[in-house]
């Protein structure tokens, strides 16, 4: 379901993550392969919810860390991965939307479930309104222009901070809370006849 947290976190320790980056850094491929197993599934998450399909998320996915490879001479390990690469993932899935809309591409739009998995929809008449709901948030969520998606996405989906976001997408704290106020407007007038309060 759309608004399903993310609340797994890596085993390791902050300590090991900053070794493992900083030999993926100096160029140890089995380090960064390791890297790539422990986000691979959240990044993917939020190509999926940006560009709507699994073979785009899939291709997006894979370029964000061969960029992020061919990157990481460079990276800083001050900063966060996951901000890092999010970052990347997210323009990745900003500039195929856009290139689609300017090109008139028509994408179909299928419901998955939290780990990615086409939906077998469930016709038990207790939770029809829930699904309902689910489908309405995520439709609206697909409407809206991928800026204020990418920042809905990440706070709605990843539970990343406003400082978080705001680091990467590389956007002002305030721009961060303007464009998710924006989006939560859109989305909540978009259901708000199948909520009987808002979210």
């Amino acid at each position: 379901m759309f608004l399903s947290v993310l609340l797994t976190r890596n085993g390791a320790s902050g300590r090991e993550e900053l070794e493992l980056l900083e030999r993926a850094r100096d160029g140890d491929r089995e380090a960064f392969g390791e890297i790539v197993s422990r986000y691979q599934k959240r990044v993917f998450r939020v190509a999926r919810r940006m560009c709507r399909n699994d073979d785009d998320a899939w291709d997006i996915t894979q370029e964000a860390f061969l960029r992020a490879m061919k990157a990481m001479g460079g990276f800083d390990t001050n900063y966060k991965f996951f901000t890092w690469i999010y970052r990347i993932v997210t323009n990745l899935a900003i500039n195929m939307t856009e290139k689609r809309r300017r090109h008139g591409e028509v994408q179909f739009i299928e419901e998955y479930d939290g780990g990615g998995r086409q939906v077998v929809e469930d016709r038990a008449q207790e939770h029809a309104q829930t699904r309902q709901l689910a489908k309405a948030v995520e439709r609206a969520a697909q409407e809206l222009s991928p800026p204020l998606r990418a920042v809905f996405v990440l706070r709605v989906d990843q539970q990343l901070s406003y400082s978080e976001i705001a680091e990467t997408l590389d956007i002002a704290m305030g721009t961060v809370m303007s464009r998710l106020n924006r989006a939560r407007k859109a989305i909540r007038s978009a259901v708000s006849h199948l909520m009987g309060e808002e979210f």
